[in-house]
């Protein structure tokens, strides 16, 4: 019996335990309203407990749609590691009988999804405990509340990336007329500042025809036609020869980064790359900042950028450049699911070891953007740990 059913059946007057025989009827009530004053309070404290699990599991799912999966839910990610699980136990191959390019899509699908689920238990504390201690029901809602707060934190990046980059762009003397900070009215392709920065490198925006072209969503000018989009390259310019290069290096790219894994502050403090060659802040202004709350990246224990971080505020970017009345996942015929995806497999899927190395520098040049002192200390550290082991082999010949 639980405490709160003891203290129940203790307020039955039949069996009220008195201290002594001669007790007072007025003490037997005075008593009677103790303990019922007792019930009350107990009732109030598991009603508060319970709102705090509630907040603390919402708050816990905040992350998930940063730094997880921005459009998968919860329950996907479990049986991908349950079908996992399963795979591991049955030697039988699975048959997918279809094509090669169809088999590894399906394969890459399913390496993305365990990806996801892995991020998941480790942002996610006791999420594999309550997998198997959870009946059915008070599982789904456990997943409701993870996706709630999930929910809950996008809109919220949503929302001060609309505000936000409204006031970056506002600062270059060519945007005419201003953009409006509390909407997205007026964005897209029919301003020429964001225009511009949601046209794909592939064509001239410079050029009236292609322009008008791509303002009338014409065949083969619209925006889901390329994800290789000037916002995402350093200087707001790409080769379409070349997708590689500069590309997720612009600097709005780590002003939103910046906005919504470090502080407002920071963001402020990137250079705008359409006049200067480095994004960086001054050296030491990062360290020197004084704070005063915990950032997302502090309470997501992130020191380092990730491919779903960066996919997912690649896609928030993407999105508050457009005229979007609210959040959609697909907009103008571009699947912001699929640019998410094609950001992550970007980093996750490399055909060889000189686009790994690719990889590597592009991981070093966002850390030292978004993490600049532990970026040093990381470089020092490796410095004398190559020292070591260098000294260390040579006695050992």
């Amino acid at each position: 019996m639980s405490a709160l059913n003891t203290v129940n059946a203790s307020s039955d007057t039949s069996i009220l335990p008195l201290t002594s025989a001669t007790t007072s009827v007025g003490d037997q009530a005075a008593e009677i309203a103790r303990l019922k004053r007792t019930i009350t309070e107990l009732h109030g404290s598991v009603s508060l407990g319970g709102n705090k699990r509630l907040t603390s599991t919402v708050t816990l799912g905040r992350g998930i749609r940063r730094a997880v999966s921005l459009f998968q839910d919860i329950s996907s990610l479990v049986s991908e590691a349950d079908r996992r699980a399963e795979e591991e136990d049955d030697d039988s191959e699975e048959s997918i009988g279809s094509t090669d390019e169809l088999v590894s899509d399906l394969q890459r699908d399913r390496d993305r999804t365990f990806g996801a689920y892995k991020q998941l238990i480790l942002m996610v504390p006791a999420f594999e405990r309550n997998l198997l201690n959870t009946d059915g029901a008070a599982l789904a809602s456990y997943f409701a509340m993870l996706t709630r707060g999930a929910n809950d934190g996008r809109s919220d990046d949503i929302s001060a990336m609309k505000k936000a980059l409204a006031n970056w762009l506002n600062k270059r003397p060519s945007t005419k007329p201003p953009l409006n900070p509390e909407d997205r009215v007026n964005r897209g392709f029919q301003h020429d500042t964001t225009g511009g920065l949601l046209c794909p490198i592939e064509f001239n925006w410079d050029d009236p025809e292609v322009r008008a072209k791509l303002r009338a969503c014409e065949e083969g000018f619209d925006m889901s036609s390329s994800y290789f989009v000037r916002c995402f390259y350093k200087g707001g310019k790409g080769d379409a020869q070349n997708v590689e290069e500069g590309f997720l290096r612009g600097f709005l790219l780590v002003k939103a980064y910046s906005l919504v894994f470090t502080s407002p502050s920071s963001a402020n403090r990137v250079i705008d790359d359409a006049d200067e060659n480095e994004n960086t802040a001054p050296p030491g202004s990062t360290s020197l900042s004084k704070a005063t709350k915990y950032s997302v990246a502090q309470k997501l224990n992130l020191n380092a950028v990730t491919p779903r971080s960066i996919a997912y505020v690649a896609v928030l970017l993407h999105f508050s450049l457009t005229d979007a009345p609210h959040w959609k996942s697909t907009f103008n015929n571009l699947s912001y699911e699929l640019m998410y995806n094609f950001i992550v497999d970007f980093f996750e899927d490399t055909s060889g070891p000189q686009a790994e190395d690719r990889i590597k520098s592009l991981f070093k040049w966002w850390n030292k953007q978004i993490f600049p002192v532990r970026a040093a200390a990381m470089a020092g550290s490796r410095a004398s740990l190559n020292k070591l082991r260098e000294q260390r082999a040579r006695r050992e010949t």
